[in-house]
């Protein structure tokens, strides 16, 4: 009885591991009408922004938006894989400036890329950011 039970509880505990790797596999909406939740921190020389990342497949074009945990936007863009293009819609007062906007497009570019190949993090050496993107395990949406 008592090898029945180790078999067992050794079964379960190889099932469980299964669905624990599945359930981290990196996402990255790669078509229509797909969605991905990151946790985003990029660090700059002085300061960080980290918050909530969303992205979701809409009409070929990636739009993708960070805030924080108040809900305050702190980075809204949309990425155009075919065309291969970052467009920055918003940004906090204080990085609106067209030198820092310049970075992150090139910066976000690079990351889109990195995230299609399950990547997670990129580093700008020259300007010394880096940009963190960690997958958020999907929910199940139905309620208890």
């Amino acid at each position: 009885m008592r090898r029945h039970l180790q078999s067992i509880s050794i079964a379960l505990l190889l099932l469980f591991c299964s669905i624990g790797i599945q359930a981290k596999s990196y996402s990255f909406p790669k078509n229509e009408g797909e969605k991905a939740r990151y946790s985003v921190q990029i660090d700059f020389k002085k300061a960080y922004i980290s918050g909530v990342g969303i992205m979701a497949m809409q009409d070929g074009v990636i739009n993708g938006s960070v805030f924080n945990e108040f809900g305050v936007s702190a980075l809204a863009f949309s990425y155009n894989p075919k065309k291969d293009k970052v467009k920055i819609l918003s940004v906090i007062s204080k990085m609106n400036k067209w030198y820092i906007k310049k970075v992150l497009k090139r910066d976000l570019r690079q990351m889109m890329h990195l995230l299609a190949n399950d990547e997670t993090t990129y580093k700008d050496e020259k300007f010394n950011i880096t940009y963190t993107f960690t997958p958020l395990e999907e929910e199940d949406e139905t309620t208890e």
